[in-house]
């Protein structure tokens, strides 16, 4: 037997022996051969090295978990780096979930009569949920932070990171899932708001993971479809539009995949019996406040509560649903939104990445009949479903960004493929993900330098910036100014009080007020108090001619330089009683105009009105708002040119303890009929009814709105005056 193959590493050691052998017909010969040979002990043989071709084969097996492994960190990487300065405001809605943690913890996990409460109260609704329990174990480990708070809700975006880059591995044989990262996190819209602590974000993260999951169980892993119902339980129970929205895509998904379902009815079955269980927080809730969701519609005006007919309704719904679909709010930089939602210069979407998702949404559209396109789909149409109902935002339809990001890795993947199969470039991906990561990077960049400049408008209508930076240069002053009575200002933010419990130990060494407060009305003023004024309130002091020996004793400037925040002392000047007494007078003296009320012109003569016009107030819209300038009460004395039947009147009055008395005057002459009502405190805007035991011919109305616990001046708001 002799060989020619070419002798292995180890064949070398042991020369090939040749044996030569004659036998019988018939007879077998078995061989069996052993060598043993003992190798030096100092001289162990050496591990044979990989191949060149067995590296680039390793490369090419596992390039696709590096590069997602890579571009998960960028993903954190560019929310973790300044996430205290940018966005460089920090809301009350951000600081609210932590406050309530906080609260939640004091009250050992209730609130008011529910224990573990399905909701909390933010702003008088209840639309903050599983975003407070979130920050209950950051809050008992690390205290209140700006960098805890908003990191709680960078960790639970990764969610959807995780959740794109999943889907379009496991569902749609993706090997560039990666791209689905490093796209969404390049997405301006969720790029802004994934850096915050606002509730979309989370719930949007666990709409991705839903869909996710529902996926796994489309693609033949049934017991998927329970993990998709609690992560469509989480998002429904973290913001109130996902309600609509998981709502809608559950229905769209049911009825798209009647067929599967009903083959895992089994399993569909026990996924609706959890699903039922799930939904017992939500039953719970409803019961102790039934009026709850009219109120949330209420709060925000929607106009569902219009009295306008049915049809209209729905065609307001549809326009504004079809907004929430225009390719123009994506991918064209717009003014519609908030300036504190919107990156200068940046769509909703990069723009860049249009081509791609165009080209993702045709493979979508030309294979609908498979499951995994269809259920894209789905969520891109239900994405807007919920902002419809009041109207189209970008933080209520923020769940879009899940569709377009996995439809654009569609897109890119595709033309990524086609290159490489017609270059054989097996370095193109790596190119591709370099510029993805640097594009990340680049927005970065451009958020920290110049999103401070982006836009001027600082105070209250527009970034409201300067929660953390007063805060602590407040605790530093009272630390400098030993005995100093210290009162901030509310008026540059909303839900001031929220951000001072945040900030501020409990109680805090300063409280919050504004010296308008004092223009009207001579209060204790002495040289330890002093004043944190906005701009707006310095010019005012500063006309009004009420005050001398003004002081500014510190500045905080807004980021373009321009003072923010004064530390102001000053005092009265010595004529102040004089000057406010004749205001007081000058209170009194009510205006007139001519508006038409029941059908025919009348004369109305009513108290200073700072806000909204006389004939908003018999305009049956109850959107519609008028609130007097000083005086409180608020008059309303209204003049018919002829009689006028009336058996009732409606006021449509604020949420402060409200007191209504209605005077009704006939054409004979006699002692007017008195109706008188008072309403406690409500967080809404409410109606107060007047009824009279019978109908009355009414020539003359005065109407008195009283604010039960202010003084005089102040704010009276006033929504509508309606007689029957």
């Amino acid at each position: 037997m002799t060989t020619t193959e070419q002798p292995t590493p180890y064949e070398a050691d042991y020369p090939p022996v040749k044996v030569k052998a004659r036998l019988p017909q018939g007879v077998r010969l078995d061989v069996r051969v052993r060598v043993e040979r003992a190798q030096p002990a100092a001289v162990p043989h050496p591990r044979p090295e990989r191949s060149e071709a067995a590296w680039k084969a390793w490369v090419r097996a596992n390039a696709g978990g590096v590069l997602l492994a890579a571009a998960l960190a960028v993903y954190l990487l560019v929310r973790f780096i300044g996430l205290d300065a940018f966005p460089i405001y920090f809301f009350t809605d951000e600081a609210v979930q932590t406050v309530r943690a906080a609260e939640l913890v004091r009250d050992d996990f209730s609130s008011g009569d529910e224990y573990l409460p399905t909701y909390f109260n933010n702003g008088g609704q209840y639309n903050l949920g599983v975003s407070v329990y979130l920050q209950v174990i950051p809050y008992l480990l690390f205290g209140k932070s700006v960098w805890v708070t908003r990191g709680v809700s960078v960790l639970v975006g990764l969610i959807a990171a995780l959740a794109a880059a999943g889907m379009l591995r496991r569902s749609f044989g993706v090997q560039h899932a990666w791209a689905g990262v490093l796209l969404l996190s390049l997405t301006p819209a969720w790029f802004l708001h994934s850096r915050t602590a606002f509730e979309t974000v989370e719930a949007t993260a666990f709409y991705a993971a839903f869909l996710y999951f529902y996926l796994r169980y489309r693609g033949g892993q049934p017991r998927a479809l329970y993990a998709a119902a609690l992560m469509a339980a989480l998002a429904f129970y973290t913001y109130s539009p996902a309600q609509v929205v998981v709502a809608v895509s559950v229905a769209l998904l049911a009825v798209s995949d009647a067929r599967y379902h009903w083959q895992q009815r089994g399993v569909v079955l026990r996924a609706l019996g959890l699903g039922l269980i799930l939904l017992l927080p939500y039953a719970r809730f409803y019961f102790n406040h039934p009026d709850e969701n009219y109120r949330h519609l209420e709060i925000l005006r929607s106009y569902w509560l219009q009295d306008i007919p049915a049809v209209e309704k729905l065609r307001l719904y549809f326009s504004e649903y079809l907004k929430g679909l225009n390719p123009l709010y994506w991918f064209a930089p717009n003014n519609q939104d908030l300036a504190r939602h919107l990156m200068k210069g940046y769509a909703h979407l990069w723009q860049p990445s249009l081509p791609f998702f165009i080209l993702g949404l045709g493979m979508a559209l030309r294979r609908i009949r498979r499951p995994e396109y269809r259920a894209l789909l789905i969520a891109l149409l239900a994405a807007p479903t919920g902002a419809a109902l009041v109207g189209i935002g970008i933080t209520r339809t923020l769940f879009m960004v899940i569709p377009a990001a996995v439809l654009t890795a569609l897109g890119l993947t595709a033309v990524l493929d086609r290159a490489q199969r017609r270059w054989k470039a097996g370095w193109l991906p790596a190119l591709v993900w370099l510029l993805l990561a640097a594009a990340n990077l680049g927005m970065l960049t451009d958020a920290l330098r110049n999103g401070p400049l982006w836009y001027r408008d600082y105070g209250l209508e527009g970034m409201q910036y300067g929660a953390p930076q007063i805060f602590q240069q407040i605790d530093e002053y009272l630390a400098e100014n030993p005995g100093t009575q210290l009162m901030l200002s509310p008026s540059w933010a909303n839900g001031t009080h929220v951000l001072m419990q945040f900030f501020s130990a409990d109680p805090a060494p300063y409280e919050l007020g504004s010296i308008v407060g004092y223009f009207n009305e001579h209060r204790p003023l002495d040289e330890q108090m002093v004043f944190v004024m906005i701009p707006e309130e310095l010019e005012d002091v500063r006309a009004s001619g009420k005050f001398t020996n003004l002081h500014i004793d510190q500045v905080l400037d807004y980021p373009d330089g321009r003072p923010g925040f004064y530390f102001v002392r000053l005092r009265y000047v010595d004529e102040i009683d004089a000057i406010l007494a004749e205001e007081k007078a000058a209170r009194q003296v009510l205006q007139s105009s001519l508006v038409t009320i029941l059908g025919s012109e009348a004369r109305v003569e009513y108290s200073a009105l700072d806000m909204g016009r006389i004939e908003d107030l018999f305009d049956g819209d109850t959107g519609s708002i008028t609130r007097g300038m000083e005086a409180n009460p608020l008059r309303v004395e209204i003049y018919f040119d002829r009689p006028k039947t009336i058996s009732s009147l409606t006021l449509r009055v604020g949420g402060v303890a409200t007191r209504v008395i209605a005077r009704l005057y006939d054409a004979e002459g006699h002692d007017p009929l008195t109706l008188d009502k008072t309403v406690n405190e409500n967080p809404l805007p409410r109606d107060v009814g007047l009824s009279l035991d019978q109908p009355m011919e009414v020539l003359r109305v005065e109407i008195e709105v009283l604010s039960v616990n202010d003084g005089e001046p102040a704010h009276v708001h006033l929504w509508e005056i309606a007689f029957k």
